[in-house]
């Protein structure tokens, strides 16, 4: 059942993935920098206001012990009411926001991106409770169905001259297909009942949970807000764009996991099972997955964005490099949340980031008083903070010694090492400049050096790579044998 979730999960993922490359790759080459950049300062304010309204109902419906009706229809009103207060909030701010970055243009874009807020809590409740039952074939057709729109939208009003509102747009309607989409997949209308009777359930852990992710987003939002405005709407759009490119690993090969972990984590707490094994499994995974791709993306910067983003963004190749490397020691983070939410802890995770992220949030505002290099140059300092007191709330319910952890993480040790290799030796061999079909040689060559690398190191995932290319292979035999 995990195995047929985290399939389809990825199948989202993937899908969602080529279709934002690919409007990225068009819209790139259409919209200036300064554009891009206007709506991203847009996007994070939404986005902020969005984190709270939202208020943890899908966590709160995918962890609860005991799954009641009452809770499900109290967490649809909460998330209801939350969106009409923030919806009015953000439509009044709206122009002040934009009278402090000096362009008027935020006032229209802010009000567009308020018509989302009604679709929100009809979409929320519905696909939370696919996800408790591990359905994520369903949440699979939802998800990319939404996402296919949001890149038409996007690219034809791109075309058409609609400039930075053309995400905008997109982002309605995409909110507006995902509601439908879920409605039609999981017809549950007695949700959309309106009460209040378990509010003394939703309420804490909705708080608790609100404070984590609001905290986190203002931390991955903050270079947005500070950059457009100690230095210029263009910086916004260079280092977003740069953000954007480093966290593709993490979209292409993480994102898919982490739905599917929570549920799994939390069935096995509600069990009583031991939490260390499958907490090891999981860090040794993730590591198999994000640290080769992110060295061989800080190799192959400079030919990635010449392919997605065009020569116009060329500054984004440093900051890409710089954020790679600095994104390594971030692999426990993305367990963090889905243990501790698993384990009934969410005020722990609040905690660690009332302790992490306000520090986080001062270097990087001191940083980029010295310009995008040095905000990127301080991920070297934030990250390590945030990972470290991350682990010690996890250690307190996951009791484990350092030399533990050390071992897990070898395996992915060679594996890196594996996969760097073939790129490496090429851009060596070149003087540091590969072109296009060069970059595809690397490309093949970090796979075969990292199958050969888990096979060598005996990683835990050899296992599960090596059953998935035989049902490809299996496949492509009996497509071959009918035609």
């Amino acid at each position: 059942m995990i195995r047929r979730s985290i399939a389809f999960s990825l199948i989202d993922k993937y899908a969602g993935i080529v279709l934002g490359l690919g409007t990225m790759a068009i819209v790139s080459r259409i919209l200036s920098p300064e554009e891009v950049g206007l709506f991203m300062v847009a996007s994070a304010a939404v986005i902020l206001i969005e984190a709270f309204r939202d208020f943890g109902v899908g966590a709160c419906i995918i962890q609860a012990p005991k799954l009641t009706p009452e809770l499900v229809r109290t967490a649809f009103t909460v998330m209801a009411l939350l969106s009409a207060v923030f919806a009015a909030l953000l439509w009044l701010g709206a122009a002040p926001l934009a009278a402090f970055y000096g362009d008027p243009r935020l006032t229209g874009m802010i009000h567009i991106a308020t018509l989302g807020f009604i679709a929100a809590p009809v979409s929320n409740p519905l696909l939370s409770l696919m996800r408790r039952d591990l359905a994520f074939s369903r949440v699979a057709v939802v998800s990319i169905t939404a996402a296919t729109a949001n890149a038409m939208v996007t690219i034809v009003l791109a075309i058409m001259g609609f400039g930075a509102a053309s995400f905008v747009w997109a982002s309605v309607a995409a909110a507006a297909v995902m509601a439908t989409g879920a409605i039609i997949m999981r017809p549950e209308p007695w949700v959309f009942r309106p009460t209040l009777r378990e509010w003394r359930h939703v309420l804490p852990f909705g708080a608790w949970s609100s404070v984590v992710t609001l905290l986190g987003l203002l931390f991955d939002y903050m270079p947005r807000f500070i950059l457009g405005r100690v230095i210029s709407i263009a910086a916004v759009g260079l280092y977003s764009r740069a953000l954007s490119i480093c966290q593709l690993p993490d979209r292409a090969l993480l994102s898919a996991v982490q739905p599917v972990v929570l549920p799994a984590l939390s069935a096995r707490a509600r069990d009583g099972g031991d939490m260390k094994e499958p907490y090891f499994l999981g860090l040794a995974s993730i590591t198999a997955l994000q640290w080769p791709a992110l060295i061989c993306l800080a190799l192959l910067a400079e030919p990635i964005v010449r392919l997605l983003l065009g020569p116009q963004w060329t500054e984004t190749v440093p900051l890409i490099r710089i954020l790679s490397l600095a994104s390594l020691c971030l692999f426990p983070s993305y367990l963090t949340y889905p243990v501790l939410v698993a384990v009934g802890r969410v005020r722990d995770l609040a905690t660690a980031s009332l302790i992490a992220l306000p520090l986080s949030m001062a270097i990087m505002l001191g940083a980029a008083h010295f310009g995008l290099t040095a905000v990127a140059l301080s991920l070297f300092v934030t990250a390590p903070l945030q990972v470290g007191v991350g682990v010690h709330f996890v250690r307190r319910h996951i009791p484990f010694g350092w030399g533990e952890f050390v071992r897990a993480l070898r395996p992915s040790a060679v594996a890196t090492l594996g996969a760097a290799a073939v790129p490496a030796a090429l851009l060596a061999a070149s003087g540091g400049t590969l072109g296009l079909g060069a970059m595809a040689v690397a490309v093949v060559g970090s796979a075969i050096g990292w199958l050969a690398a888990l096979r060598f190191g005996r990683h835990p995932l050899d296992p599960e790579v090596r059953l998935v290319v035989a049902k490809l292979g299996s496949m492509i035999a009996r497509r071959r044998l009918r035609a």
